[in-house]
């Protein structure tokens, strides 16, 4: 595995223009395309930043069952 990391490392290191930057960065400010990926990539943040949103608020709410839950149970946890 560990030789695996070194010729990554190694390919990157030497070929240069296998990490081009796609249109993005690069292209034309005006070009559709590149207007379109800047949308792109801005709908992708908001689809991971509202699925990430509903996850913390789905563990906040389990946090806060669990914590009604044995304050109304007595739960005293044993720790040795």
């Amino acid at each position: 595995m560990k030789m695996i990391y070194l010729f990554i490392i190694y390919l990157f290191t030497f070929s240069p223009g296998l990490l081009s930057a796609c249109a993005t960065c690069y292209g034309a400010p005006d070009a559709p395309a590149t207007q379109g990926l800047n949308m792109a990539i801005l709908v992708l943040l908001g689809f991971i930043s509202a699925i990430l949103l509903i996850i913390s608020l789905s563990i906040f709410s389990i946090y806060k069952k669990s914590k009604l839950y044995h304050s109304q149970v007595n739960y005293e946890p044993t720790t040795k």
